[in-house]
């Protein structure tokens, strides 16, 4: 029997509403894309009420993290972590092969067009950017699906929420990078707090809304073709 696995957008901590989501589709696996809402430091978090008797959790790091805390708890880079039963942290440039025998490439990070009204150190962290250091320690084999935060600069994301963003992100230039190095069949990403989709020569991307709007916070993974 395949696996059931969701794509999931940005959750902000909030953990009922996963639970909700898990219990209505019963997934094998989630794949989060970051701002998953881990801050340890400024809110009661208790992982462990999030459902993973039979799901399992893996998110990599948005711009609304705690990336300290996250950075402290990779001991060996690109080395997934699991910090709470069966929530698995994956930090860029780590894989996960799933059981079909695809490769899931997570790449978190991206720019706050919000900082200048955080503390640096306390909720908003210079490394949410992606570097050439996250580039040159990318994995050196096939990717069949990433997962990121924000997302290249070929998907036109702009479109969908109808604005010129002005602001450059240096970390869409890397992803750029890492989709012309891969060239994956899929790739799904959030940030933006809305939903859109379309396809860049051979990669369907998908950018999945927040989990404020409920029926564009997740989508089904298809299976291999």
């Amino acid at each position: 029997m395949a696996m059931r696995i969701l794509a999931v957008g940005d959750v902000h901590g909030a953990f009922e509403r996963l639970n909700y989501l898990i219990d209505q589709e019963e997934p094998d696996i989630i794949l989060q894309v970051g701002d998953f809402g881990y801050w340890p430091r400024l809110e009661d978090q208790e992982l462990v009420k999030i459902n993973t008797s039979r799901t399992r959790v893996y998110f990599c790091e948005g711009n609304n993290d705690d990336l300290d805390h996250l950075n402290a708890l990779v001991k060996t880079p690109g080395q997934p972590v699991e910090i709470a039963p069966n929530i698995i942290y994956m930090p860029r440039g780590s894989v996960l092969q799933l059981d079909d025998g695809r490769r899931v490439l997570f790449m978190g990070g991206a720019k706050s067009v919000d900082r200048w009204r955080r503390y640096e150190g306390w909720d908003w962290f210079p490394e949410e950017i992606i570097t050439e250091r996250d580039l040159a320690q990318l994995p050196d084999t096939s990717i069949d699906i990433v997962i990121s935060h924000t997302c290249p600069e070929e998907f036109p994301i702009e479109k969908a929420r109808r604005q010129k963003i002005k602001d450059i992100d240096p970390s869409r230039q890397m992803l750029s990078r890492v989709l012309h190095k891969y060239r994956p069949s899929l790739w799904y990403f959030g940030h933006w707090h809305t939903c859109g989709e379309g396809t860049y020569q051979d990669t369907t991307w998908v950018c999945l809304n927040w989990v404020r709007f409920s029926a564009t916070w997740c989508r089904l993974l298809p299976g291999p073709i």
